[in-house]
C-alpha cells in the first residue's frame, strides 16, 4: 500500500513540478485524506513514526507532510495542486501539494518554519540543530 501512495503522491509533485509551483520536491508540503477510516488510521500511524527517517516525508522527499482529518474546514486555495488518486484499486485518497512553509535549512535542505529561530545557528532546522548543537566544532589540528 505504502508504495501505491508514494507513487501518487509523485504523480502530484511531478504536476506540481510542471506548474512551477515547485522546483525540487524539498520546496513541497504534502497533504493526505482518507474518508476510508482504516487508511486514514494507517496514514496517521505512518505519520506518527518515532524514528526520522521512516517519517512520510522522508519517505516522499518532501519538507513536510500534513494528514487531514477532513477537508470540510481545508483552506484549499492554500493548496493549489489536490485530486483524489485510488489506492490499491479501491481506496480513494485525497493528496493536495503546496509550497512548504518556512525557509530553507543550510545544512539538510528541506524547508522548515524553525529555519531563522536559533540565534547561534539561524540558518538551521531544528532536527539539524539539535545535531549541531549537541556536537561541539572539532578542535583544529596545527598545520606547520
Amino acid at each position: 500500500m505504502l508504495e501505491d501512495i508514494v507513487t501518487e503522491v509523485n504523480k502530484a509533485l511531478e504536476t506540481a513540478r510542471a506548474g512551477k509551483l515547485i522546483g525540487s520536491s524539498l520546496e513541497a508540503k504534502v497533504y493526505l485524506h482518507s474518508s476510508d477510516n482504516k487508511l486514514a488510521e494507517r496514514l496517521r500511524n505512518m505519520y506518527e513514526v518515532r524514528i526520522d527517517s521512516d517519517s512520510l516525508h522522508r519517505i516522499f522527499i518532501t519538507s513536510q507532510v500534513e494528514i487531514l482529518s477532513t477537508l470540510e474546514d481545508t483552506p484549499t486555495k492554500n493548496i493549489p495542486y489536490s485530486g483524489e488518486y485510488l489506492i490499491q484499486g479501491e481506496n480513494k485518497i485525497w493528496i493536495g501539494v503546496s509550497r512548504a512553509e518556512g525557509l530553507k535549512c543550510e545544512r539538510c535542505w528541506n524547508f522548515s518554519p524553525h529555519v531563522g529561530s536559533f540565534v547561534d545557528h539561524p540558518t538551521l532546522c531544528k532536527r539539524c540543530y539539535d545535531v549541531i548543537a549537541g556536537h561541539p566544532l572539532p578542535a583544529l589540528a596545527a598545520v606547520s
